[in-house]
């Protein structure tokens, strides 16, 4: 399992999103962040952009949100 395979749940979403709008985290930085979450232990830990994009567009989805808008673009 690594970070190209993480489902994001609701859970998930709503904590990306925090760190996408609120603080303004990069995909790189989701990517990282997404990896450290302690209920994911044993994921290898990624700084991967294009990973972390992939992780923010999902959850946009998932909270019925346009990734194309902010705070996710």
């Amino acid at each position: 399992m690594d970070v190209w395979t993480v489902e994001v749940d609701r859970a998930l979403a709503e904590q990306i999103r925090r760190w996408r709008g609120l603080d303004e985290a990069t995909w790189r930085r989701i990517a990282s962040l997404v990896t450290a979450v302690p209920a994911r232990l044993g994921l290898p830990h990624s700084t991967n952009q294009i990973a972390g994009q992939r992780l923010c567009e999902d959850a946009a989805r998932m909270l019925g949100e346009d990734p194309n808008r902010e705070p996710w673009n």
